[in-house]
């Protein structure tokens, strides 16, 4: 076992600064449809603000990486804190719907300037040897602030709208005084001026299809899942997400190791055989103990996963465009979720939940052969990520 150190003070400052930025998200995105329906929205026209925002942050998530790749990652977190701040204020004073969803596709875009720019600053800070456990720890930043912040945010809105956002304001304000303490390994750049053509990482994208296919299924889980425990009289309609949160925690702490001991696929591999398990028997689940297993094979499987295909993504692409492949994991990713949302709801109102996430379940049956397909080049050489060095920490310029 390696004696390099994970946790080290650069390591919990950005695990902070993520907490604090999926916190500040995650305040929002539940209540915003409580406000857009007190402007005079339909629950409908409420629902469109998630989809935006999530399709924005897919199909920007590229192009912020590659940005952030050559201006500098940290210069671009603190650019998107800053701007941040001009949101939430915004969004405490706009009354026109359009205008809501228009903040939401920009808000959403800088969102995932953040996740790629943190992401690839966090890669450089996990040692090699460590780096499937590393990104599994690190992950759990926005599962933890998941867990506590929409509670947060439905209990400031009701204190007023206003209340919430300038909450939002002063949290982003952190952001941006934390963003600009952050000490970032100085690492080479791409050469040149950023462009839209080299924002695509096809071999990326193609791989993170994989896990496309599995988020598709999350989506519907996000958005139905406590429609169908009500459906079904398994209560409390929480149940599922609970057991899903403590079963990621647990899976990452006493099995992201075996990420780096056998490789990323060791872990992979079974987490992605765990994600259609899990959907096929929630589709038919009608008992508590039945949503049980399903909500803790989903944990285990997204426990799972999300590091262990981002570690061997890291370990076959160039250390310079570390923002751009996590842009790239996150397009694949968020779009994912997007259209799992949708179409599970387009099937469930002319069929059923059953036959939605059954549907769900075949579609993530394709996630390890999509996997193996696509990544057979970058397995097929070493990549040029594939052997790292250690760099002196030094603050980030420019």
């Amino acid at each position: 076992m390696s004696s390099e150190p994970l946790f080290t003070r650069r390591f919990f400052g950005l695990w902070a600064f993520a907490f604090v930025t999926f916190f500040s998200a995650f305040q929002l995105l539940p209540a915003i449809p409580f406000r857009i329906m007190e402007l005079g929205g339909s629950k409908a026209t409420a629902g469109w603000f998630l989809t935006v925002y999530t399709f924005a942050s897919a199909f920007a998530a590229p192009v912020m990486g590659t940005i952030a790749d050559h201006v500098g990652r940290k210069r671009l977190l603190m650019v998107a804190s800053a701007l941040f701040i001009v949101f939430s204020l915004l969004y405490g004073f706009v009354t026109s719907i359009p205008f809501l969803l228009l903040i939401g596709v920009v808000h959403g875009s800088l969102w995932s300037a953040l996740l790629s720019s943190a992401s690839a600053i966090m890669s450089d800070y996990i040692p090699i040897s460590r780096r499937t456990e590393g990104l599994a720890y690190w992950g759990l930043a926005g599962n933890a602030a998941i867990a506590a912040a929409p509670l947060v945010g439905l209990l400031l809105l009701e204190r007023g709208w206003i209340v919430l956002c300038l909450e939002l304001s002063m949290l982003s304000l952190v952001m941006l005084v934390w963003s600009s303490r952050l000490t970032v390994i100085q690492s080479e750049r791409p050469e040149g001026l950023p462009s839209l053509h080299d924002a695509w990482d096809w071999r990326v994208i193609r791989a993170a299809v994989s896990m496309a296919v599995i988020a598709f299924g999350y989506g519907g889980v996000t958005s139905f899942v406590a429609i169908l425990s009500e459906e079904r009289n398994i209560h409390p309609k929480s149940l599922f997400f609970t057991v899903l949160a403590i079963s990621v925690v647990v899976v990452r702490i006493f099995t992201s190791r075996l990420g780096d001991i056998y490789g990323p696929q060791a872990l992979l591999y079974p987490s992605y055989a765990a994600m259609p398990v899990s959907f096929f028997l929630l589709a038919s689940a009608q008992t508590r103990w039945e949503l049980v297993v399903s909500g803790a094979l989903l944990g285990i499987g997204f426990g799972g996963a999300w590091p262990a295909f981002s570690s061997f993504v890291l370990s076959h692409t160039d250390p310079e465009r570390r923002a751009r492949t996590f842009g790239s994991i996150v397009l694949a990713f968020d779009i994912g979720i997007g259209s799992g949302s949708l179409v599970t709801g387009l099937i469930a109102e002319h069929s059923t939940l059953r036959v939605a996430f059954t549907v769900a379940a075949a579609l993530s049956l394709l996630a390890i052969p999509i996997f193996v397909v696509a990544t057979r080049s970058m397995r097929a050489g070493n990549g040029p990520g594939r052997h790292g060095i250690d760099v002196a920490p030094t603050d980030e310029h420019g």
